[in-house]
């Protein structure tokens, strides 16, 4: 079973102040035990490899985690312009921690598998869950992580997400242990005495009753539903599709209207709905591309995502998660740590109300547990698991929980 603490510094200016803050507290409020490592998610304005590296050797463990355009916290709500520390620490479990190569088109799928093999390597005993720190690269999608990271480890549940910044100053970044990188993947595995439990919600209103088939795409570029070029499917439910086109005005609109993915052949067996973000639409072309794939034969229609449809989802993720919690821990099993990963397209949503999604899973989750999260651009979390078989996926527009 596991112990954690959650530590916050707004002194991310200066890396000495913050990394002692953060360690600090952490060494007050929490014995390590044998096996240890640092989360953190951390504003993206910072020199990340220093304040990594600096955090590391203060408190003598591993540092994991990404950038973020703003965090969760269970004592602070939304914090911005910080960095969240949360430090996990077991005698019944174990961990290990491996980086990949600088990633490329052309050796992802042989960094991811050959990472995972050196994490399971240098692990004790099996591996029961993989949590994955991906970058973001232009032109790599978030579905190649669960789909691969799947095949790698046999089926197991991958959970994650992608690094983010705030769209104007700093960068993405990947804790990387002892250092952070914008181009390369951490994967953390854990064995022994572990048994997360996830969940993965995202409500969304129906633009209009309206849903067609995919007849042709590649990869995440749509160019037909049904008859219609995808841009002539976007404007038969109104929307504005030269807006949509317009790049300072697209954000808003893009994620505001995503698309609901509600069957994808092949690559869903479950039917389980995923939501896709729009990226851009070519007028030209008649194409649109999503953040994430969306192969033939997905059958799609047009959402629409509002605040309240944000704190819906919360409190259902949260409701989900402390009934599976309850289950188990009726066999005895203890939970200490909850981490929430939300899309940072539900921050752009909330503007005005940013604290609404912290302060419904502040206000729902037991005060004992440390929470803690970042607002991502995707996340990694099955849509199901079950015997013998978990269907891992890419998700936009989502909540996604694990409890440990």
């Amino acid at each position: 079973m596991f112990k954690s603490t959650t530590a916050v510094t707004y002194e991310i200016d200066d890396i000495a102040s913050g990394t002692d803050e953060l360690a600090r507290v952490t060494k007050e409020n929490l014995k390590l035990a044998r096996n240890s490592f640092g989360l953190m998610f951390c504003d993206s304005d910072v020199d990340h490899a220093e304040f990594a590296s600096e955090l590391s050797r203060k408190l003598g463990v591993p540092i994991v985690g990404h950038s973020a355009t703003a965090m969760l916290c269970g004592s602070e709500g939304l914090c911005d312009t910080a960095a969240v520390l949360t430090t996990v620490t077991s005698d019944d479990v174990n961990f290990s921690i491996a980086v990949s190569e600088p990633l490329t088109n052309v050796n992802i799928t042989a960094q991811i598998a050959s990472t995972y093999d050196r994490a399971k390597a240098s692990l004790d005993g099996e591996p029961k869950l993989v949590l994955a720190f991906p970058p973001y690269l232009l032109g790599i999608m978030l579905d190649i992580y669960p789909r691969e990271l799947e095949r790698a480890s046999g089926g197991l549940p991958i959970f994650g997400g992608l690094p983010a910044h705030d769209g104007v100053h700093g960068s993405t970044a990947v804790y990387c242990g002892d250092t952070a990188a914008s181009d390369r993947m951490t994967l953390l595995l854990m064995s022994g005495d572990v048994k997360p439990l996830m969940t993965v919600k995202n409500s969304l209103g129906a633009l209009a009753n309206l849903k067609r088939t995919v007849t042709e795409s590649k990869d995440n570029v749509i160019y037909k539903v049904g008859d219609d070029s995808f841009v002539e499917f976007l404007r038969r439910f109104g929307l504005d599709v030269e807006k949509l086109a317009n790049p300072n005005e697209k954000t808003t609109s893009f994620t505001t209207y995503p698309l609901l993915i509600e069957k994808t052949e092949g690559k869903n067996p479950d039917g389980v709905p995923v939501v896709r973000t729009l990226h851009g639409v070519d007028l030209e072309v008649g194409s649109g591309t999503a953040v994430g794939e969306v192969p033939e034969g997905s059958v799609i229609s047009v959402g629409i995502l509002q605040p309240k449809d944000i704190e819906k989802s919360s409190s259902d993720s949260v409701r989900d998660l402390l009934e599976k919690m309850a289950a188990s821990e009726s066999e005895g099993y203890k939970y200490s740590t909850v981490l929430a990963i939300s899309c940072v397209a539900r921050y752009y949503v909330m503007a005005g109300r940013n604290t609404l999604e912290a302060d419904a899973l502040r206000q729902k989750l037991p005060g004992e547990l440390s929470l803690s999260g970042y607002y991502s651009f995707g996340e990694i979390c099955p849509t199901s698991i079950r015997p013998g078989k978990v269907v891992n996926a890419a998700h936009n527009e989502s909540l996604v929980l694990l409890a440990l």
